[in-house]
């Protein structure tokens, strides 16, 4: 009978322990930079925005698109989606950085905006 109450207790201790545990989160060896993050966030958000038009030069994927992404900032695919998964774990960090791309966005569509009735001004 003493024997069967250890174990129990062992089980008990064991479970609690696994369930109370928050899991630690490993960062990546090859971590890319909050800011740099956001600078490739923000670049790939343009060139999906992009790749929405019909481009003019068909090559357009090929000369601008992911790869040159990944050549310009010398990164991988998998680097870039281990340090996306590793921030989307702190989501203060994850919503600074995705909130920072989206107020870049937003400022260079007012600028682009503004050239644009500027351009429409200057036609008239």
């Amino acid at each position: 009978m003493r024997v069967l109450n250890l174990l129990v207790l062992l089980s008990l201790t064991a479970l609690f322990q696994s369930c109370s545990s928050t899991g630690s989160v490993e960062e990546p060896e090859n971590l890319i930079d909050e800011n740099l993050m956001e600078n490739i966030l923000y670049e790939l958000s343009i060139l999906d925005a992009m790749s929405s038009f019909t481009p003019r030069n068909p090559d357009f994927e090929k000369i601008y698109g992911k790869p040159y992404i990944f050549l310009k900032y010398k990164i991988d695919s998998l680097q870039l989606a281990e340090s996306d998964n590793y921030y989307a774990k702190f989501p203060r960090v994850y919503h600074k950085i995705y909130s920072n791309v989206l107020a870049r966005m937003n400022k260079t569509k007012d600028s682009l905006d503004l050239l644009g009735k500027e351009q429409k001004k200057n036609q008239k």
